[in-house]
């Protein structure tokens, strides 16, 4: 198709140069014009029916819910996720890394939404056999299209990001100079980060001076690591739960998150002011939490 239009272009030019009437260049627009049209008329086509093939090729129907069985090495007092997928259904038994998805993935922010694995790694929901083939939209572990994923859903997020210095377009490009989602996330664990993990030694990585470079900035994720340290203590206690934070708390604990979001994801220094108020709000918060600890057998 892009022969044809090329080749109408020269002859458009070739004939407005070898005739001047106006008839001739009317004549030549006119062919332009209807060839540029079955260009596009045909482009189109091919693209809706490239769609159409798609669609074909995806599993039909819902898919399966299958009844999750925990393995024998299966930590002690450790759920299973809360919708059995396919997915989920081979990794619980698949060893090493693979099993260790589902473990992290256990009550992560992603389990809580009744999210599943090919909600963000695409794969065919029905067939085992066929869960990994690009057919059926499977994305596996490319960095770009999970980043893509993340932005689709987490938009207001992803525009707060952009606004900052770490704004990337890792669609065209992965570039490890700049951090992606999932360096302070986490991959599978996203709401339910491990012990080791600090906010503040994620940004030290290439802030080794970020108290003395942006110190308000720097309170504001001191804080947030000291709010998560007993977050995971709750968690911990309450893992069990469908909702592993207290409904007394729940609201809260969304709130002070979001609101320290669109300080850290914005890396930029803010008033101190506005720092000071949400880390009050933090350290109540937390305070509540340590109590609820201390009085709940």
């Amino acid at each position: 198709m892009d022969v044809i239009l090329i080749a109408t272009v020269l002859f458009a030019m070739w004939w407005l140069a070898s005739r001047r009437s106006a008839l001739a260049r009317r004549v030549a627009v006119a062919c332009l014009a209807g060839f540029v049209s079955c260009a596009v008329l045909t482009g189109a086509y091919l693209s809706s029916a490239d769609e159409a093939k798609k669609e074909e090729k995806k599993p039909q129907g819902e898919p399966v819910v299958k009844k999750l069985v925990k393995p024998e090495d299966w930590p002690e007092g450790h759920p299973l996720p809360q919708v059995g997928s396919n997915c989920a259904a081979c990794h619980l038994t698949a060893g090493r890394e693979l099993t260790a998805a589902v473990t992290n993935f256990v009550r992560s922010v992603h389990d809580l939404a009744e999210m599943t694995c090919y909600d963000c790694h695409g794969g065919n929901t029905r067939d085992d056999v066929k869960a990994h083939e690009e057919e059926f939209g499977f994305i596996g572990t490319k960095k770009s299209a999970h980043i893509s994923n993340c932005s689709d859903c987490h938009d207001e997020a992803a525009k707060v990001l952009a606004s900052g210095p770490h704004e990337w377009d890792f669609g065209k490009r992965i570039n490890t100079e700049y951090p992606m989602c999932f360096d302070c996330h986490g991959n599978h664990d996203i709401g339910n980060p491990p012990a080791d993990f600090k906010l503040a030694a994620m940004c030290g990585d290439c802030h080794d001076k970020l108290d003395k470079q942006f110190p308000n900035l720097a309170a504001a994720v001191a804080e947030n690591d000291r709010l998560w340290d007993v977050l995971r203590m709750v968690r911990k206690k309450n893992i069990a739960k469908d909702a592993p934070i207290p409904d007394a708390f729940a609201g809260e604990v969304a709130a002070v998150r979001a609101d320290t979001m669109q300080i850290i994801h914005a890396a930029k220094e803010v008033p101190a002011e506005r720092v000071g108020k949400l880390n009050r709000r933090a350290e109540a918060l937390r305070t509540s939490l340590e109590k609820w600890l201390q009085s709940t057998p």
